[in-house]
């Protein structure tokens, strides 16, 4: 924990980025949440225990919502949020658990690597969320994905 947040508590001071750099920044992070939505969707789809799809649907409830959540920060800023309509269903139809666990490291990295750029207070409280949904994603799908 910085000095700075020490002694500030919740609130903030100095320079943040701004909201330009906050698009070009999010929208890799967005496109990645994009590609484990759809991996996600595609091994609840094909999953033959009714116990797990439920497990990996909550899961998938919860990451589109954080979704929402990125692309309107994105809205806000004056941007547009990338929408992964570049991206086919069908390209996952035979996605695997170890797509899904690469896909999440990447995430994790990129996650952890906004950690050092000075956001606004929302989108670090935001980043912050979705950190917090991805390890417990991790913790409730880790049958799924039998990595520890």
């Amino acid at each position: 924990m910085g000095i700075k947040k020490l002694l500030l508590k919740q609130g903030w001071a100095g320079k943040t980025i701004g909201r330009s750099e906050t698009i070009d920044q999010l929208n890799p992070i967005i496109r990645t949440m994009n590609l484990v939505m759809q991996c996600l969707g595609s091994l609840s789809a094909s999953s033959p225990d009714s116990d797990q799809r439920v497990r990996i649907e909550a899961a998938l409830r919860t990451h589109r919502m954080d979704i929402g959540k990125m692309c309107e920060t994105v809205f806000s800023c004056g941007g547009i949020a990338y929408s992964g309509t570049d991206l086919s269903p069908s390209d996952f139809a035979s996605a695997s658990s170890e797509q899904y666990v690469q896909l999440e490291a990447v995430l994790a990295g990129q996650l952890e690597a906004e950690k050092k750029i000075e956001h606004q207070m929302r989108t670090r409280a935001i980043l912050g969320v979705l950190e917090e949904n991805l390890r417990s994603r991790k913790n409730t799908l880790r049958n799924l994905t039998r990595h520890p």
